[in-house]
């Protein structure tokens, strides 16, 4: 909603300058400064000014945000001071048409602190009672006040009459810009008492003239406001809420008087309450939201509606990061001995636990939950149905990924197959996650593309990520898993293009990861660097924690093999994990990543230990898919010098898994690494076949690797000269992957063969930064900057400056050269001379 708002603003200003005014921001709602400190942040560069202004007395809600707009708007803050000294006198003569005494000017200065609206009301109180600026009124003013002003402004309005004095009140509870006939009827007098009574108002300065009535300024009504004693204010407010709910008044109008009125135990104030906390939700409002809910908290005792409430906040307050939310939940678990109602609550409680780094504590909330379920009789009916599928499913994703539950799993898969086949939307998710699951297991076949589908939904899943993304991604990370490329990419596409009208920055995460996962397996590796970054830019400004082990795995080629992602490789440290993570799945990933980098590196002791950790995990939970992850490969490598016999099994039990699924990529990594191994003529055979089964999948970054380790092992066994035709194209394969690391290793390997390596050329389009690349293509493909800046969540300023420097390295001056400027930067094919095989290089 914020950013939809952002590019509302951003959109108009395309029409012409926008200015955008708050006027008493000390009284907005939080939903509304969050907006306006987020358009705040992103003015630069646009034709948008942002005026605003507020009473520091009275910030004290979202002094926070108020202090952060300070920040960002350093030098541009404007801070009105109180009248001088000079100033007050200066007033007192426009008033009283002569020249004050020093003491009582001085008096008026100092009892109203220069504030220009209490001097005016005291120069009118002073003017009733027959007192002018001469030195004997200078000890009257000293024994006067801001309260004594409140004061007299209530003896104006009392001289008018009781008429008068309930009309001006209820305007002080209804709020400015009350309708006459609400203030009539709050005040319980006739709709022409009540007109005559704000026409007397209006002509003693307390109202403004005409309709709707407002006071002339807050002070006043604030006097008028706290002249109601305090006990009568909350029966006013509750009166006030049932004329206005008996008009069909907005809801938020309702329940703002609701928020201050004394709880009555009215179940019908309860439903207003949670009907306007719905609806608040429903538009990006979860502040409102939260304070509505807190409120129908004290309204009832009922133990079966609190506990439904708690719920209800819990949620709200889990969207904020409130740390409150967890303990609602809490409360609704302790409030509800409904097993399908406490089936509801618990994985919104054990999400919020595993977000805070506590999975043990999150599992044993679902498996309570789920052992409550099994002893009692849940009612029928589809909600109760749709909270058992949601829990199952949270189950499933907890326990395939921890090792003390896989076995658990393992024993219920049948039942879970079942479950999924419902056709609502919790055991559609529930197929979704079992998809992943299986697939990252390695099972293949109808059965996991069946699940895919019927999670999928016709594409409906995608709408549906915001709701539950730890769940959602897992239905979506399936094709890649079962190494279908293709349709990964087309759902990553389709994501992206929702998430950005949408707006949702959990989807733009998953589908970056989803689209790191593709590109780095085909060897695209300048565009996987891209997403990993923005997927972990996004991720760390939006606090989107859970997506950085999944990102970092994905990309860990281009990590590997792009220097200038080491400031992202540095994540990959499991010790920042929370220990209760360490053990898991994510854990694992970590581990994987974290043992690939060291043995690119050469450190074979730290790759031994980081690899082995992981295989462990993988092998209790069943993850051993080679499309997934080649980590028996990798480990076999580490460990060839100290336990050659079970680097061998590990390569071969790959290559084993590889050609039973069909799988020529991983099965040309397996092959290469047991070439590697093996050595002699046995190995280059094998390296011989991993490079075609490379080159035959598409994956190029691997073919680029398999040349270069059959050229190196060629090298090696004194066949220089037959090494050279492998390196020089693996060289080449390097480049076009982006692939710097393999690239400078073949430049070497050939200098050794006795060659001598064309020079790797850095072309215009490798000068490119990632951002700079993906920014100069979808504005060569025809997307405005706006378009540009709101598909990638970053500022317009930021756009223009990636558009400077990428006209600058492709020495072009204007948009419309962009795209010959990047097609004449992109290879075209590269081929192995006398190999059967040919790689076309895609944009």
């Amino acid at each position: 909603m914020v950013h939809g708002l952002y590019w509302l603003a951003v959109n108009a200003s395309g029409a012409g300058p926008v200015l955008v005014t708050v006027d008493d921001l000390h009284w907005v709602d939080q939903a509304s400064l969050r907006f306006l400190l987020y358009l705040a942040d992103r003015l630069a560069g646009l034709p948008i000014a942002l005026a605003l202004s507020w009473r520091v007395a009275e910030t004290a809600d979202g002094a926070d945000r108020l202090a952060r707009l300070e920040q960002i708007a350093t030098g541009s803050v404007v801070s009105l001071a109180p009248l001088s000294r000079n100033g007050v006198r200066a007033l007192l003569v426009q008033e009283f048409g002569t020249a004050p005494a020093d003491r009582f000017a001085e008096a008026c200065h100092a009892v109203t602190g220069g504030n220009a609206f209490l001097l005016r009301e005291l120069i009118q109180q002073l003017r009733a009672d027959g007192i002018g600026p001469d030195e004997e009124a200078a000890a009257r003013v000293a024994a006067l006040g801001p309260r004594s002003v409140a004061r007299a402004v209530a003896l104006r309005v009392a001289r008018l009459g009781p008429a008068a004095g309930e009309v001006a009140r209820a305007a002080a509870v209804l709020g400015d810009g009350a309708q006459l006939r609400h203030v009539a009827a709050l005040a319980a007098v006739g709709l022409g008492e009540a007109a005559a009574a704000a026409d007397g108002l209006a002509r003693i300065g307390v109202f403004e003239p005409g309709t709707p009535l407002r006071f002339v300024h807050p002070i006043v009504r604030t006097a008028v406001y706290e002249d109601i004693p305090r006990a009568g204010r909350g029966l006013r407010h509750a009166e006030a809420a049932r004329l206005l709910a008996a008009e069909g008044a907005d809801l938020d109008a309702v329940c703002a008087h609701l928020l201050v009125c004394e709880p009555a135990g009215s179940a019908e104030v309860v439903e207003r309450l949670r009907a306007a906390a719905t609806r608040a939700v429903g538009r990006g409002a979860p502040e409102s939201a939260v304070a509505y809910l807190r409120r129908a908290m004290a309204e009832t005792a009922d133990v079966s509606l609190r506990a439904l409430l708690a719920r209800e906040l819990g949620r709200a307050e889990k969207v904020l990061g409130d740390p409150a939310a967890a303990e609602h939940l809490r409360e609704s678990l302790r409030l509800t001995n409904d097993p399908a109602a406490r089936a509801a609550v618990a994985p919104d409680l054990a999400e919020l636990l595993l977000l805070a780094g506590q999975w043990e504590a999150g599992t044993a909330v679902v498996r309570e939950a789920l052992a409550e379920l099994a002893d009692r009789d849940v009612p029928s009916g589809e909600p109760s149905q749709a909270a058992v599928a949601r829990l199952q499913s949270w189950w499933t994703g907890l326990s395939a990924y921890d090792p003390s539950l896989v076995s658990e799993l393992d024993h219920r898969l049948g039942e879970l197959r079942s479950a999924a086949r419902g056709p609502d939307v919790a055991s559609r998710m529930l197929a979704g996650l079992l998809a992943g699951v299986l697939a990252w297991r390695g099972e293949r076949g109808a059965g996991v593309l069946a699940l895919v589908d019927h999670a999928l939904d016709h594409g409906r899943l995608l709408t549906r990520v915001d709701a539950d993304p730890l769940m959602a991604a897992q239905a979506l990370f399936g094709p890649i898993m079962l190494e279908q490329l293709g349709r990964a990419e087309e759902l990553a596409g389709q994501l992206l293009d929702q998430s950005r009208s949408r707006g949702s920055v959990v989807g733009l995460v998953i589908a970056g990861c989803m689209h790191a996962a593709v590109r780095a397996r085909r060897g695209e590796l300048v565009d996987a660097e891209t997403d990993v970054r923005t997927v972990i830019e996004i991720a760390a400004e939006y606090g989107i924690a859970f997506a950085i082990p999944s990102a970092l795995w994905f990309g860990a080629d281009a990590l590997i093999e792009r220097p200038g992602l080491a400031d992202v490789a540095a994540l990959a440290d499991v010790g920042a994990l929370p220990p209760d993570f360490a053990r898991t799945a994510s854990g694992a990933l970590l581990r994987e990543v974290r043992g690939r980098l060291a043995l690119a590196t050469g450190d074979l002791t730290t790759a031994r230990a980081e690899l082995q950790a992981a295989a462990g995990t993988y092998e209790t939970l069943h993850l051993l898919n080679p499309s997934a992850s080649c980590w028996r490969s990798a480990l076999a490598l580490a460990m060839a010098a100290e336990n050659p016999a079970e680097a061998r099994r590990l390569a071969d039990s790959e290559l084993k898994d590889a050609r039973r699924a069909g799988l020529r990529r991983p099965a040309g990594i397996a092959l290469r690494t047991r070439g590697m191994l093996e050595g002699g003529e046995r190995g280059l055979h094998d390296l011989r076949e991993a490079a075609e089964l490379a080159a035959a999948s598409g994956a190029r970054l691997e073919h680029a690797r398999g040349l270069v380790e059959l050229g190196a092992a060629l090298r090696r066994a004194n066949q220089r000269t037959a090494a050279r035709e492998p390196l020089r194209t693996g060289l080449d394969l390097a480049y076009r992957c982006g692939a710097t690391r393999l690239a400078q290793r073949a430049g070497a390997e050939l200098l050794a063969a006795g060659a001598r390596p064309r020079r790797g050329a850095l072309t215009g389009l490798e000068a490119l930064t990632p951002s700079e690349r993906r920014v100069a293509e979808l504005a060569a493909a025809g997307m405005s900057n706006p378009e540009i800046a709101q598909a990638l969540f970053v500022t317009l300023n930021t756009v223009e400056g990636h558009l400077r420097h990428a006209y600058r390295k492709l020495s072009i001056g204007s948009r419309g050269q962009l795209p010959a400027a990047l097609r004449a930067a992109v290879p075209g094919t590269a081929a192995w001379p006398g190999g059967r095989h040919k790689t076309t290089v895609l944009p």
